[in-house]
């Protein structure tokens, strides 16, 4: 299903600047084709009250792509209940189902992310959010039929060759992939240092911020901290649960959605610990809405993972005026750098500290709060990621795009 829509000014996408010009794109359908398969969701009838972080910022880049006056695509999953068509959205094209795995089903996902691709018919298409398969069957795809392909960065794990999730073959064919790229986006310098590192052949590799958009005018009363991320061992939630155990006049509270990479016992770990200590409070997967109150009820947005790139519960957080509490993670040392929360750097110490400090004194999170919001219109604003976005694609796409 292709689903066409005119896209329209949105205030969250306000125009930023130079506009490109349709004429001299007919060779093509699109000016953009955007593969990120898994943002599926949010053309469904749900619509924004699902799906992750790097499917999110997908979504927002069609959008606001959409709103420059771009001609985009974007390649999603079978979508079971489709909303409505509404502006901003952008041409959807909709790819068959992921095959499971094996040689011959191999070859036959292959030919699915192509004939979506030729579908698409762009002049350049930008790959986030999907798997080391796909952006290498991606990459062939652009190097046979002379097409742009612009990589964008989720995480730092996107430029780790040892990641123990992939093996020896795929981590080669995604070594191949990457080096067919033309141009490749990270989100903080930190990934662009880890990029370069990885990828010394990178062509022009850029920093561009993840969307943001603004939250309420003022936060909830401060009730408990907040986990919420997904249930792997790199994120590490038995560390949330002995930041509870260190400290048991505050509360915590504990979003848990159960993914495929979830290991054995580890729900079951968590519910032990919840049954076991009163100030800790386990909280089933919701709709983005509510998920969004349960984040303004907070004390701090609270990370324990090792590795990430630009956690969109940071930004979710700043945006609605709460701060953030890390462990280990501080992406261009910018929650330590601004004042928008604590940044533990790994100390264990510094870690609980920071916790009993945000929980008991209700003027540093206010001014951390303040700090969040600014942080957020300046740098990671739809309108300031949008303008960066449209002046790394008027190198990559053709210039008579951009006649005015």
């Amino acid at each position: 299903m292709d689903v066409s829509t005119q896209a329209t000014e949105d205030p969250e996408f306000a125009s930023s600047g130079q506009r490109p010009s349709r004429a001299g794109t007919k060779s093509r359908r699109h000016d953009i084709a955007l593969y990120a398969p898994l943002a599926s969701t949010f053309y469904g009838a749900s619509g924004e009250q699902s799906g992750g972080g790097a499917e999110r910022q997908a979504f927002m880049l069609a959008r606001g792509l959409s709103l420059q006056g771009f001609s985009v695509a974007h390649i999603v999953y079978p979508i079971s209940e489709p909303r409505a068509a509404e502006s901003p959205f952008p041409t959807i094209v909709e790819r068959g189902g992921q095959r499971t795995l094996g040689k011959l089903s191999a070859a036959a996902e292959v030919a699915t992310i192509w004939k979506a691709l030729r579908r698409a018919d762009a002049a350049a298409y930008v790959f986030r959010g999907a798997s080391a398969g796909h952006l290498t069957a991606t990459a062939a795809f652009c190097r046979t039929f002379q097409r742009t392909l612009v990589f964008s960065g989720s995480s730092d794990l996107d430029f780790d060759l040892r990641r123990p999730d992939r093996h020896r073959l795929q981590l080669s064919l995604y070594r191949l992939a990457m080096g067919w790229t033309d141009r490749v986006v990270a989100q903080t310098e930190q990934q662009l240092e880890l990029a370069c590192r990885a990828f010394p052949s990178l062509r022009r590799p850029t920093v561009i911020p993840s969307f943001a958009q603004a939250g309420e005018s003022e936060p909830l009363k401060a009730e408990a901290f907040l986990w919420v991320d997904r249930l792997v061992d790199y994120k590490r939630p038995h560390l949330y649960v002995r930041l509870a155990e260190a400290l048991p006049e505050a509360r915590f509270r504990m979003v848990i959605p159960v993914t495929s990479e979830t290991p054995p016992g580890m729900l079951e770990h968590l519910h032990a610990a919840a049954d076991r200590l009163h100030n800790l409070e386990l909280v089933a997967p919701m709709p983005r809405s509510e998920l969004m109150d349960l984040i303004r009820r907070s004390v701090a947005i609270v990370s324990t993972s090792l590795v990430e790139g630009m956690p969109n519960t940071f930004l979710e957080a700043w945006a609605r005026g709460v701060p953030v509490l890390t462990h280990h993670v501080d992406p261009d040392g910018v929650v330590s750098g601004n004042g928008l929360g604590i940044a533990a750097c790994g100390s264990w110490e510094g870690f609980v500290e920071g916790a009993e400090a945000l929980w008991r004194d209700p003027s540093l999170r206010a001014n951390a709060a303040q700090r969040g919001r600014l942080y957020i219109e300046r740098v990671h604003s739809p309108e300031a990621v949008v303008k960066r976005w449209t002046e790394l694609l008027s190198d990559v796409l053709p210039p008579r795009l951009f006649l005015q």
